[in-house]
């Protein structure tokens, strides 16, 4: 009796071993996957403050290194003056001219578009044949994508990049709200109010919130959907005479879009 129980003394022994052995790799995995997504987070983070200041929407930060042709440069050879090589001019033939003159240059895509507080990424795609993504006042881009400024979840008082994307979920439209240094804290649903209000929520129940701040779901304003540029960029897409639904776009007035949902100052006064 004694020795049964002693191999299953020792079965379980050694499975108690392998499963610790286990779970130290998986922790070495993890803590690599980790480091591995807190460097891609700086760099992301790093490359959109740089997209919004040279296109006006941020100030520089003087104290990290800049960007040439693509690749960071450290910021002793960033005011460095470099020296041109001579450039030989060889002759072309008649041949090569000709075939010169029949390259057409590639037309430059216009995004990002700078729209005061707003930084439109790509325009996305009208579906007009499912009425999910439009209503009377509203049309929902598949692939719209925007970035804007706007205050940290966890602590309003620091400003924090977000992105804003319209994305096809099985036919039905899903919004996203993701911010840049938490990307585990992504609001999204099925409506940009939802998105927009889950945000406030959580702003709302930060510990650095005293007061009751009085918030307007507003989940298109945030999104951008509500700019005027937006609207017409929407108007010139094939697909917006076929949206049977609609009847005419909202345009947010200057009160809504100076509200302290959607700015970042204004929510300021009331957190001070």
């Amino acid at each position: 009796m004694n020795l049964k129980y002693k191999r299953r003394y020792d079965s379980l022994k050694r499975s108690i071993k392998s499963y610790l052995l286990e779970n130290a790799s998986l922790t070495d995995e993890i803590c690599h996957l980790q480091a591995e997504l807190s460097r891609s987070r700086s760099q992301r983070l790093y490359l959109i403050e740089r997209l919004m200041f040279h296109e006006g929407l941020e100030k520089p930060n003087t104290s990290r290194p800049g960007v040439t042709n693509g690749k960071i440069e450290s910021s002793e050879n960033s005011g460095a003056t470099r020296k041109n090589k001579p450039v030989t001019v060889q002759k072309k033939s008649s041949e090569d001219k000709s075939k010169s003159v029949a390259i057409v240059r590639k037309k430059k895509s216009p995004f990002p578009m700078n729209l005061n507080s707003i930084l439109l990424h790509s325009l996305g795609e009208i579906i007009s044949v499912n009425p999910n993504f439009h209503n009377e006042n509203w049309i929902y881009p598949v692939g719209y994508v925007a970035t804007r400024i706007y205050a940290h979840p966890k602590d309003p008082r620091k400003k924090c990049v977000f992105t804003c994307k319209i994305l096809n979920n099985a036919g039905i439209p899903q919004f996203q709200i993701i911010p840049d240094n938490d990307l585990d804290g992504v609001f999204f649903g099925e409506s940009a109010n939802t998105c927009h209000m889950e945000l406030l929520t959580t702003i709302q129940r930060s510990p650095n919130v005293k007061v009751k701040i009085p918030f307007e779901v507003q989940g298109e304003v945030f999104f951008g959907l509500s700019n005027q540029k937006t609207q017409s960029l929407l108007m010139v897409d094939p697909g917006f005479p076929l949206c049977t639904n609609f009847k005419s776009f909202s345009v947010a007035n200057s009160k809504s879009i100076n509200n302290a949902s959607i700015s970042f100052e204004t929510l300021q006064a009331f957190l001070t």
